[in-house]
């Protein structure tokens, strides 16, 4: 008896594998699109103090804050801070001796369908671990390096929406701006 349910369970893992396989990859894009997509609305920045280790290696608050901000302010997503706000970018900065920490995390209002409750959630994060040699600039770096993959990653989701969004005015052909650029048409008669 327990050989047929192991063979009927095989079985069925079988049949169920070329599903599974397909739905994965949907899954992992309805995953990425629910952790990072807001219709291209701009995010509110939050960068948290910085420890006694940082200002030894003469790394600032304002250091963190000018890469991360730069970073959004070129990519028209930096909201300088509304009275209300749905999206927080959360980066944070720890510096203990020679070593250094990175956080940087995607927050966002989520709703509890079953409970009615919101609240802010982080959705995407990243960071990384290491030493610094006492170069604070290789902090920075650090810094500007996990807001490109952010940004690669929210923009791929958000595409559609930042393309309306972030799209520049459409320009009016050249011969309604300059109308002496307009060519006469071959029945006009020949100018003086």
């Amino acid at each position: 008896m327990a050989n047929r349910l192991t063979r009927a369970a095989l079985l069925l893992s079988a049949l169920a594998l070329p599903f599974s396989a397909s739905g994965a990859a949907g899954e992992i894009a309805d995953r990425k699109r629910f952790q990072l997509f807001t219709g291209c609305h701009p995010m509110f920045l939050v960068v948290e103090g910085l420890s006694d280790g940082a200002s030894k290696i003469g790394l600032t608050k304002e250091d963190i804050r000018a890469a991360a901000e730069s970073r959004l302010r070129s990519a028209r997503l930096y909201d300088s801070g509304a009275s209300h706000y749905l999206y927080v970018l959360y980066v944070n900065v720890n510096v203990v001796g020679r070593a250094f920490n990175i956080d940087l995390e995607f927050k966002k209002n989520v709703l509890d369908p079953l409970s009615g409750n919101a609240g802010f959630a982080t959705t995407w994060l990243t960071g990384s671990t290491g030493t610094h040699g006492g170069n604070a600039n290789y902090i920075v770096s650090s810094v500007s390096r996990h807001m490109d993959k952010f940004l690669v990653e929210f923009l791929r989701v958000n595409e559609k929406a930042c393309g309306k969004r972030l799209a520049p005015p459409r320009a009016r052909p050249p011969e309604e701006e300059l109308p002496w650029l307009k060519r006469p048409s071959p029945d006009a008669p020949p100018r003086q």
